[in-house]
């Protein structure tokens, strides 16, 4: 059965503006592209209660293996304990601005491919971003069809439907405050140039399986 693709497309006209500014916003932008080797824009809202929910994208002039390469190195996101991290920028822009900030959303677009990735609980990005890269260096054989095909965008995470006994489509684990650390790491969404429609990535089996999923879409 194919994926519901809708789903899997982000829509930046959610309350999205690129048009509004925090204090050290500028700061936060130029730490993450020297952290990233990226090119940073930074959409953001703020919303109900009063949070600013950023969308990250990070254009980075290197292909998914480079950046692994460089990951593994720990010359990529810095992600060593005790060193600049992503984490620890977030938590000086929530000191510098006052403001209650969080990331709804962290795409990364490389020459080869896009991953994006949404937050599933508070914090939850900054939080599991290292361990997410890491993940994709442990399944990137498996997920590139033994080194033969990279997919040209990366979700994560996706979740599964299922029906209830009114046979009601019911998407578990939709709301941020259900989800865990681990729901990261269960399902991925991907895009092949040769595949018809996105397929699902079972990390735990490490296999590319055809179904029904839907991305987190607050």
């Amino acid at each position: 059965m194919p994926l519901y693709q809708d789903s899997f497309r982000n829509n930046h006209s959610n309350g999205y503006s690129s048009g509004s500014q925090i204090e050290g916003m500028e700061s936060f932008a130029n730490s993450l592209e020297k952290l990233f080797f990226a090119e940073v824009t930074i959409l953001n809202c703020t919303n109900l209660d009063a949070k600013t929910n950023l969308a990250i994208e990070l254009n980075c002039n290197i292909s998914l293996v480079e950046m692994l390469f460089h990951f593994n190195k720990g010359t990529w996101g810095n992600f060593k304990p005790g060193r600049t991290s992503f984490i620890k920028l977030l938590n000086n822009l929530v000191n510098e601005s006052g403001s209650n900030v969080d990331i709804e959303e962290c795409t990364f677009f490389l020459k080869d491919t896009a991953i994006i990735i949404n937050k599933i609980y508070d914090n939850s990005i900054p939080e599991q971003l290292d361990t997410i890269i890491a993940e994709i260096c442990k399944h990137y054989v498996h997920f590139s069809k033994g080194l033969s095909e990279t997919p040209y965008e990366i979700y994560v995470p996706v979740f599964e439907e299922e029906n209830n006994e009114e046979n009601e489509i019911l998407i578990q684990n939709i709301e941020a405050d259900n989800n865990t650390q681990k729901d990261y790491f269960q399902y991925w969404g991907l895009y092949f140039e040769s595949e018809d429609d996105a397929v699902i990535y079972d990390l735990k089996s490490s296999t590319i399986e055809h179904g029904d999923l839907f991305m987190l879409n607050h």
